[in-house]
């Protein structure tokens, strides 16, 4: 298993989304999440996205502040009731 993944769902119209984006604890804090994610832009630009959705727990403000730091942008939120959390919803320009 490597220290970092991340995997890409091209969802048609010029959309992919981002799921599983992870860097272990032990290997977080040294850039690998901002590069991961720079990769993340380059392999949908090539996959003919336009744009990149990214969904996360809406709770989790530092991650969600990481990734408008990255320039995505929030476009909402929604409750399921099968999660004990919200899922929040992100989108950036790819």
């Amino acid at each position: 298993m490597g220290s970092f993944s991340y995997s890409l769902l091209d969802q048609g119209n010029g959309e992919c989304e981002l799921n599983n984006l992870a860097v272990l604890p032990e290997y977080r804090h040294r850039g690998l999440g901002t590069q991961l994610l720079e990769h993340s832009f380059v392999t949908a630009r090539k996959m003919g996205c336009q744009y990149l959705n990214i969904g996360i727990v809406e709770e989790n403000t530092v991650l969600r502040k990481w990734y408008e730091q990255n320039g995505a942008y929030h476009t909402g939120t929604k409750k399921y009731d099968f999660f004990p959390f919200t899922c929040g919803y992100l989108r950036r320009k790819v």
